[in-house]
C-alpha cells in the first residue's frame, strides 16, 4: 500500500469500514474524466462509472460551473427553486411521453414514493416483478429488494408468456409490474428483440401499471431510456444515476398530466446543486455527439473484450447496450438466471483483481455492470484491452471457486 494510505489507516480505528475498504474498494482522492485518483496519487481508468452516474465523466468542467453558479447563490435545501421548472422542461425533450414529474432527493426515494403513489393509485398492494431486476433499493440484498409491506412476486424475466400470463391472472390484485430492462442483478441481459411491446400491451390490456426502473439505463442506452430505445410508453418510469451526473436526485416521469404526490411517504425537493447538475448533464446529452461518442467507445471496448477471448484461450461472453454492458466467463451467451450462475464467477473475480494492479477498475464481482463514458477515449479503451489481454495470457485456467 502507499504511504499516504497507511497513514490514513493507522488513524481510522474509530472507523473500521474505512479499514476494510482498501482490499476491495479503492480509496479515492480525487477523479477526473474517465480516471479516478487514489490518495497516492496513483491513477486507474475507471468502469465502475459511480453505478452509471458518470456518464459524462468525473468533474465535467460544464457541470462543475453549474453546481458553482448554485453554491455561490447558497440557497439550502428544502426550498423550491427554478431549477425544478427547468429540469422539467428539458426532460420532456427527452420523455415525450410524459405528462408530469416528480422530484427526489434520490432514486431510492424516487422508487419509495412511486411504490406508494401505485398503492394508492391503483387500491391494491401486490408487485410483480421479474427476477434478476436490480433491487429496488440500491446496495440492498435481492431477498430486501421491496419493502414487507409491499408484497412481491417474481416471474422469470422475459419469458414473455409466463409474464402476461402472471400479468393477466394476477390484475385484480396486482398494483404494477416493475421491468428493470437491464436485469441488473445479472450485469447486464436486455430483453429481447420486441418482448418489451408486448409486456407493455399485456399490462395495458389488464389494466396493470407498467412501471419501468430506469435508474441504470435512462439515459445511458438511449436518450429517451430503455423505454425510448424499445419504442414504449410506461405509465412511470424511475431516472437517477446518470441524470444527477455524480449528485444524488431522483426523477419519475408518469404518462398521466399532474400526477399527485401520495400522502404516505414523504417526498422532498433535492438540493439545488443536484437538480443544477442534472439540468446540465441534459443540457450536454442534447448533443448528438455525445451519444455517437459513447457508442464508439462501447463498441470498442465489447469488440476488443471479444477479440481477446480467441487469443487467450478464454471463452468470453459481452452483452452490451449502449454504453453498458457486461463481461462472462462462459462459452455461452447470458440470456437468463440460469445461463448467468452458469458462468465462471471465479475467474471473473481474478481478471478484476488483476486489473486493478494494472490500473484498470472494473467491477470486483461477476454480475455487475461496467459502465463507458463521454470522457473515455479510443486510447484509454486501447490501454484498458492491452491490460486485459496480459492479465488474461497471465492467469492460469484454475478450477472454479
Amino acid at each position: 500500500m502507499g504511504k499516504r494510505l497507511d497513514e490514513l489507516l493507522e488513524k481510522a480505528g474509530a472507523v473500521p469500514v474505512f479499514r476494510a475498504s482498501p482490499e476491495r474498494l479503492l480509496i479515492a482522492q480525487k477523479a477526473e474524466g474517465p480516471r479516478v485518483y487514489d490518495v497516492d496519487n496513483a491513477g486507474f481508468i475507471d468502469y465502475l462509472g459511480a453505478g452509471g452516474a458518470s456518464i459524462v465523466g468525473f468533474a465535467n468542467q460544464f457541470v462543475l460551473d453549474a453546481v458553482r453558479k448554485v453554491l455561490q447563490g447558497g440557497v439550502p435545501e428544502g426550498f423550491h427553486v427554478p431549477h425544478e421548472v427547468e429540469l422539467a422542461g428539458n426532460l420532456a425533450q427527452f420523455l415525450p411521453w410524459a405528462g408530469s414529474f416528480w422530484f427526489c432527493r434520490s432514486q431510492d426515494e424516487a422508487f419509495r414514493s412511486v411504490l406508494h403513489w401505485a398503492r394508492e393509485t391503483t387500491g391494491h398492494r401486490r408487485f410483480l416483478v421479474l427476477d434478476g431486476g436490480a433491487p429496488l433499493r440500491v446496495g440492498a440484498p435481492a431477498e430486501l429488494a421491496i419493502e414487507p409491506s409491499n408484497p412481491i412476486r417474481e416471474v422469470r424475466a422475459w419469458d414473455v408468456p409466463k409474464i402476461t400470463a402472471a400479468v393477466t391472472s394476477g390484475s385484480a390484485k396486482l398494483a404494477g409490474l416493475i421491468v428493470d430492462p437491464l436485469l441488473g442483478r445479472y450485469g447486464v441481459v436486455p430483453p429481447p428483440a420486441g418482448a418489451l411491446a408486448e409486456i407493455a400491451a399485456a399490462c395495458r390490456e389488464a389494466g396493470v401499471l407498467l412501471i419501468m426502473d430506469e435508474r441504470v439505463a435512462g439515459f445511458r442506452v438511449h436518450r429517451g431510456g430503455f423505454s425510448g430505445l424499445a419504442g414504449i410508453t410506461p405509465d412511470v418510469a424511475v431516472y437517477g444515476a446518470a441524470l444527477g451526473g455524480g449528485f444524488p436526485i431522483g426523477a419519475v416521469a408518469f404518462r398521466q398530466a399532474e400526477a399527485e404526490q401520495p400522502n404516505s411517504g414523504f417526498v422532498a425537493t433535492p438540493h439545488p446543486v443536484s437538480l443544477a447538475a442534472a439540468d446540465s448533464i441534459l443540457s450536454i446529452l442534447k448533443n448528438d455527439s455525445v451519444y455517437e461518442r459513447l457508442e464508439e467507445r462501447a463498441e470498442q471496448l465489447a469488440a476488443g473484450l471479444l477479440g481477446l477471448a480467441g487469443r487467450s484461450g478464454r471463452p468470453l461472453a459481452v452483452n452490451r447496450v449502449g454504453s453498458v454492458l457486461a463481461l462472462y466467463f462462459s462459452d455461452h451467451q447470458v440470456v437468463d438466471r440460469a445461463s448467468f450462475e452458469a458462468t465462471d464467477g471465479y475467474a471473473y473475480r481474478r481478471l478484476a483483481a488483476s486489473l486493478r494492479a494494472e490500473g484498470v477498475l472494473f467491477p470486483p464481482e461477476p454480475g455487475r455492470a461496467v459502465f463507458v463514458s463521454s470522457s473515455h477515449g479510443a486510447k484509454d479503451v486501447d490501454e484498458t484491452l492491452a491490460a486485459c489481454e496480459r492479465v488474461l495470457l497471465r492467469l492460469a485456467p484454475e478450477g472454479r471457486g
